[in-house]
């Protein structure tokens, strides 16, 4: 069956009358951002009304628990929802308790210390990793090298549970940053700035498992004031094979700051299932970087918005790699939907940073 319609704002070919999905997200922000103070504080209340009447049993499938994800990519203070959740034991998401006050991170830490859960020692330890308060972290430190019962039945340490909230710590329980304080966000625009920061440009070169043309998948001008945050005073880029990279554990490269990039090995497939006319549809977006800062989470709940910093949209867990110089966790840089820049395929492509070996790495996750 045909795509007999087109989406009425942008004309693109779909299977009913309507919006396209990406311009019913569109419109979507635009109502949220253009939300009063006093619909702002109405959405709260909702939200805090919704806990106290379900607990932790349903919140996931209500219509408020995609209100709080609106909130947070407004950049809303969201304090008095996290003392409710915290009264009725609602853990997830983590990001309920983003910044919470100490009196709702002290009741944490004596949950966590009193249960014998492992399941709510796994929820609690990613709640008190969004708070990332001093007092938090040393509480996850020692409950590493001092461990409960309740470890036996988790994966990872409470380090791995500290990155959920962008950060971790080593052995001498010294604070690591994984993920930037500023945000940025990629809109539609008439036609993308390849002499700034963008998304994918092909390299005319061929990867050498598939033969699929090689990209630059994206492009960040460090030299841009917005940027200062990254201390790069260059240019930045990650390149990969994207056919490739989807069945790949991942793909480096090495940059150097006048914008060259040097593809390190990878493992590859044989089948190239890109055509020029995909690729082409890729390099073609019109995808321009925001003039305005954005709310750290503002690309974290939805699949519909390509960030620079801030929190990810993690698909699956959240996943932080190791420099493959240097062996430190590499810190989250940006977030691609594929989707949003090709019409066949799915998924998010993430990509950090190495910053002290001029290292970045890319990696794939879907459904």
């Amino acid at each position: 069956m045909g795509l007999k319609y087109k989406c009425k704002e942008c004309g693109t070919s779909i299977g009913f009358e309507g919006l396209c999905w990406q311009c019913r997200a569109k419109q979507h922000r635009k109502e949220v951002n253009n939300w009063s103070v006093e619909e702002i504080e109405e959405k709260k209340n909702q939200i805090i009304n919704s806990i106290k009447s379900l607990g932790d049993e349903k919140f996931y499938s209500t219509d408020e628990f995609d209100l709080f994800g609106d909130l947070m990519t407004r950049g809303i203070d969201c304090k008095e929802i996290a003392k409710a959740a915290c009264e009725y034991e609602l853990y997830y998401p983590s990001a309920l308790y983003y910044k919470a006050d100490e009196k709702v991170r002290d009741i944490l830490i004596e949950r966590i210390m009193a249960t014998e859960s492992s399941d709510d020692a796994s929820c609690i330890l990613g709640c008190l990793a969004m708070i990332e308060d001093e007092k938090s972290k040393n509480t996850l430190h020692e409950l590493k090298i001092n461990p409960k019962p309740w470890r036996r039945n988790l994966y990872v340490d409470t380090n791995v549970y500290a990155e959920e909230g962008g950060w971790t710590f080593n052995e001498e329980n010294e604070y690591i940053k994984l993920n930037y304080d500023r945000c940025f966000s990629f809109e539609p625009g008439d036609k993308k700035d390849e002499n700034g920061t963008f998304i994918a440009r092909k390299r005319g070169e061929k990867c050498k498992h598939c033969g699929c043309e090689l990209v630059d998948i994206l492009v960040i001008d460090g030299r841009d004031k917005r940027f200062d945050f990254l201390g790069m005073d260059g240019i930045i880029t990650a390149s990969c094979c994207p056919n490739c990279i989807f069945l790949s554990e991942g793909q480096s490269n090495k940059f150097t700051l006048d914008g060259k990039s040097e593809i390190l090995e990878y493992e590859g497939i044989e089948e190239n299932y890109y055509t020029e006319e995909m690729l082409e549809d890729m390099v073609s977006n019109k995808l321009v970087l925001s003039e305005i800062e954005r709310p750290l989470f503002y690309g974290a709940f939805n699949c519909d918005v390509n960030t620079i910093g801030g929190f990810a949209s993690w698909v699956q867990d959240w996943e932080y790699r190791e420099c493959p110089e240097c062996g430190k966790k590499m810190r989250y840089l940006a977030q691609i939907h594929w989707d949003t820049i090709e019409d066949f395929a799915e998924g998010t492509l993430y990509i950090e940073i190495c910053t002290d070996c001029k290292v970045i790495t890319m990696f794939h996750q879907q459904t």
